[in-house]
């Protein structure tokens, strides 16, 4: 797994915007929903421009979904 401070703090943001889409959604603000979904996405494509495994936030992300 990539370890390098990139990596980490790419990861945090991918975290970050995933929690502030998912309130967005919750407040149902359709313009923070779309502006957050679009920095997601392009964090999402940096991550693979710049070979950042991101697999480790879905299994979480799917282990927390699954709880709720």
């Amino acid at each position: 797994m990539e370890t390098s401070q990139f990596a980490i703090d790419l990861r945090r943001r991918v975290r970050e915007a995933r929690q502030a889409l998912s309130e967005a959604e919750d407040d149902e603000d359709f313009y923070a929903v779309g502006i957050r979904a679009g920095e997601l996405k392009s964090l999402m494509r940096m991550a693979v421009e710049n070979g950042v495994d991101l697999e480790d936030l879905r299994d979480s992300e799917h282990h927390r979904s699954a709880e709720a």
